[in-house]
Parts: structure tokens; sequence; C-alpha cells
């Protein structure tokens, strides 16, 4: 009679191969991105880059966020590439002092960045940003979060108030203070409800009121952090998740998706490399689970494999659970996570049929 080695020698050998005494691989990790975009061209950037827009899990996600934004004031080149600034209300003062980057820069207008100590920054006019409004009276300033270019930013400003803001130093550190203004998530209307675009959330805090029919968009406040939706072609600033978990809904037996996970390739990020999911007692079990309730079978593979006497992950992170069998029944030597299980792992049949988990890395 033969006997098909194959399996599990290709297995020794990926074992073999992988990096030892390797921490946790579940990653959910979150980018503020200060730039205003609209949320389909967001979308965009966040799947090239990272994973997706953000989904929110808990409130904690976004409690400590670092949020830092961009606005345009009123001071712009006399001329192209003068060294001469003038305000856009007809001022004129030296405010050499107060540009950070004048040695450098190629752009005409001036920004403020705040909580980088409101420094003024010089940037190119035709650039989207938040803006600052003033009225006659110097003390009373409106904040815009409508992205605009410096000249569009100049004549609303000119229509609704009196002109964009002009600042002495030390006005300009004593005025500004946190603003609120809406960051993009990864929360849409798809006909008459609303989603996630990536995973599954119970995360609903929504501002009173809302959803509205505002827009099929979703937005958080940058200082509630709770929902609203928006018009989807505004600019905001935006929020990526970088998720390393992939759930695959297919079926195989364990070995099919050790191999279905190493083959995987990124077609947005050619950095990313793929490996079965390992998880650790320290994990965020709340996150990976989430996504185990979104499979087709009952129970998902990960990369947990009974070898040469003792279990194993696959990709040789440290083993930390102690609740496995130490001698486990024949052929139940892989390991699974289960919708009820809240987390442990159990031990299954390798040949079962499942859906499996999956992580992505860089080398």
């Amino acid at each position: 009679m033969k006997h098909n080695l194959f399996g599990p020698l290709i297995l020794l050998l990926l074992y073999t191969n992988a990096a030892f005494c390797l921490g946790s691989v579940v990653k959910k990790d979150y980018k503020y991105h200060s730039s205003p975009h609209s949320w389909e061209d967001a979308r965009r950037f966040c799947s090239g880059k990272f994973t997706d827009l953000a989904t929110i899990y808990t409130h904690s996600d976004v409690n400590n966020l670092d949020i830092h934004y961009d606005f345009w004031i009123g001071l712009k080149r006399r001329g192209p590439q003068s060294n001469e600034w003038v305000w856009s209300n007809g001022l004129e003062n030296n405010v050499n002092n107060l540009l950070h980057n004048k040695e450098n820069a190629t752009g005409d207008c001036a920004m403020v960045k705040y909580n980088e100590q409101n420094r003024i920054y010089i940037r190119n006019c035709n650039d989207h940003r938040f803006f600052m409004c003033q009225k006659s009276n110097q003390l009373s300033h409106q904040f815009i979060p409508e992205a605009k270019t410096w000249e569009e930013a100049w004549q609303y400003c000119k229509s609704e108030y009196y002109n964009l803001a002009s600042f002495t130093s030390s006005f300009l550190n004593d005025f500004l203070t946190e603003q609120e203004f809406p960051i993009w998530i990864g929360m849409h209307k798809d006909e008459q409800s609303w989603s996630w675009t990536s995973g599954v959330s119970e995360y609903d805090s929504w501002s009173t009121g809302e959803p509205s029919t505002e827009g099929d968009c979703g937005s958080i406040s940058s200082v509630t952090k709770m929902m609203a939706p928006k018009n989807c072609t505004a600019r905001f600033p935006f929020l990526c998740i970088l998720d390393s978990v992939v759930l695959v809904k297919e079926k195989k037996s364990w070995e099919e998706a050790l191999e279905h996970c190493r083959g995987l390739r990124s077609t947005t990020n050619k950095d990313f490399r793929y490996d079965f999911l390992s998880l650790q007692p320290n994990d965020p079990h709340d996150f990976v689970l989430n996504k185990v309730m979104q499979a087709d079978t009952e129970e998902v593979w990960a990369g947990l494999r009974f070898l040469a006497g003792e279990w194993l992950w696959v990709n040789g992170a440290d083993m930390l659970y102690t609740n496995l069998p130490r001698c486990p029944t024949r052929r139940q030597h892989c390991g699974i996570l289960s919708k009820s299980s809240a987390g442990s792992m159990e031990a299954r049949d390798c040949s079962e049929r499942k859906n499996f988990l999956c992580y992505s890395y860089t080398p």
C-alpha cells in the first residue's frame, strides 16, 4: 500500500523555514490623513496603502487619535516667488519670522498647521484645505471645514464674511483652539441601509438626529467621534485601517488552506505577504471573532498544527495556549476557531473543509 508522504514532508519544510519566536501578527492600526479627499478618493488611497477606509469597532479605536489639520489664512506672496508677503485685506507687515519653511518652499500661499505649535507654512495655492475667515473685527474669526483652494477660500470669505484671516504672531497662538470637522470613515449607504466597506461592526454611535438624508457617506466628528452622513463628493481628512486578518470564504482542508494563505498576493500593495493566522492570548480576540462570525462555516481553520508531539504555529509564533489536548485523538491535529468558542483554540480533523484565516505582513 502506498503512503502519501508529500503532505507531511512539505509541512515540515514550510515550518522549518518559518521565523521562530514571532509575536502577535494580529494588527488593527488606524492611520489619520489630514489631506482632504472625497470619500471615493480617500477609499482608493486607503486601499492602495493600507486595507481600507476605517471600520470602527469600539470607542477606544478613535478616542486617542492624533487629530491635526491645515487651514488657509489670508497671507500670500505679492507676486510669484516674491520675497514680499501681504495679507488679503491689504495689510502689510513683516511676516518673515512667522513662516516656518520659507527657505525651501515653492508655493505662494500660507496655511497654518494646527497641533504643530500653530506654525505657518508655505504651500501650493491650488491645494485643497480648510480655511479661516475673519470679519472686520479682528477678534471675530470663523473656521470653515470645507476644503477649497486658496483662491476659492478667499472668494468664499469675501462673499460670506470679510476676508481670509490675518494674525499677528502672538494672537495666532492665543486664538487657535481645537476645531471640529468631519473625518471620512468606511461607512456608506447602500440603497436604504448603512454598512461598513470592510468588516462587520456593531459600532453605531450616530450624532443626535442622525443618520439623516444629508449624504450617503459616513464621517466622524474630530472632537466627539460621533458619526454623521455627508455628501460623498465633499473633501475631508480621512481615517485608514491596516487590518492584518484576512478571512477566506472558501472551504478547504487545513493543508490546502495553508497553501492558499502562503500563495496570496495583494493587488494593491506588492510588499504584502501572507501566512496562516496565529493567535496569542493577549491579541484582540473580539476583533478576530468578528472575522470568524462572517464565515460561511461554523468553524474556521487557523495556523495551528500538532506535529512531532507538540502543538505549533506554522509561522513560528510563540505557542502560549495551554488548553489544547497533549495527546489529541487520531486526525484531530489541526486548530480551529469557532463562532461559539469565545476565542479559545480547539482541535479538529485536518481533512475537514472549512473557511480559514490568513494574515498579511511585510517581510
